[in-house]
């Protein structure tokens, strides 16, 4: 399969009403030839559910365990060691959940785009989502699992109504509340030119996805990262906003690093 360079930058804002920055975004990007070539890139983002109940906890934790997983787990294919490590990842956090004793429950959303080669597999828990952007579109991959998309789909309200819907915020599926987890695959090809998109959702409710796609496509992903982040400030920031940006050039990746990678460690609960 073709490995093509990347160009990628994440970016996360406490926006401009939160006391605390409930998102956590994070990459691992092999240098070394077998593990690219085996592993691929791995990009996650997670929003913390909860507010006091440690949502920021929740999202580093799931985000650094994810990778810490994937990269462990040999094997299968991708696509199935990145549903293990979200798996492994939520049994993890509500293992913690059952042992805590302030009844505060940790959740998280998570979304994650996986690219092996030529190969885009996304995972998908929550509201959080992952889009592709390419000759001037933007398509949106994954599936929001909020009451207010649920509602959107059965046809009992507009896009426009959920905007200012009161259950807005109603989460219908997390990482940690449950034993299990019900996670989405989806699986694109992807080619130079390509864009891969993740964000939480302080970003979609000000941002619009054609707008998304408008300053994505033509600047350097942290420059678009940034001026992303400040027009959802300037439209209120009423939440945290992350994004994460992987551009795929047009060069072919000829030289890796021959040595031994900085593999991802595992993130314990003593950490946080």
């Amino acid at each position: 399969m073709p490995e093509w360079i990347v160009e990628s930058s994440q970016l996360s804002d406490i926006g401009l009403r939160r006391r605390y920055n409930e998102d956590y975004v994070a990459c691992y990007e092999p240098n070394h030839p077998a593990e690219l070539a085996t592993y691929g890139r791995l990009y996650v983002l997670a929003d913390g559910v909860g507010g006091g109940a440690a949502g920021e906890v929740a999202s580093e934790y799931a985000v650094r365990r994810i990778i810490y997983s994937y990269y462990q787990d040999q094997d299968g294919t991708p696509a199935g060691r990145l549903c293990r490590a979200v798996d492994t990842t939520n049994a993890a956090i509500c293992a913690h959940n059952q042992e805590r004793t302030d009844r505060r429950e940790m959740a998280t959303t998570v979304v994650a785009a996986l690219i092996v080669g030529d190969q885009l597999t996304m995972a998908n828990v929550g509201d959080s989502r992952a889009y592709l952007i390419y000759d001037g579109t933007i398509d949106q991959i994954t599936q929001d699992h909020s009451l207010v998309a649920e509602m959107i789909n059965e046809g009992s309200l507009t896009p426009q109504q959920a905007e200012a819907h009161p259950y807005r915020n109603v989460i219908l599926r997390s990482v940690g509340p449950n034993d299990s987890v019900k996670v989405d695959l989806f699986t694109r090809q992807v080619a130079p030119r390509h864009t891969v998109f993740l964000c939480s959702d302080g970003l979609t409710r000000r941002v619009s996805d054609q707008e998304i796609a408008h300053i994505v496509t033509p600047q350097p992903s942290a420059q678009a990262a940034r001026q992303l982040i400040d027009l959802a400030n300037e439209r209120g920031g009423e939440d945290n906003i992350t994004v994460s940006i992987t551009h795929i050039t047009d060069q072919l990746l000829r030289n890796v690093t021959d040595g031994v990678a900085q593999r991802p460690q595992m993130p314990h609960w003593d950490d946080f």
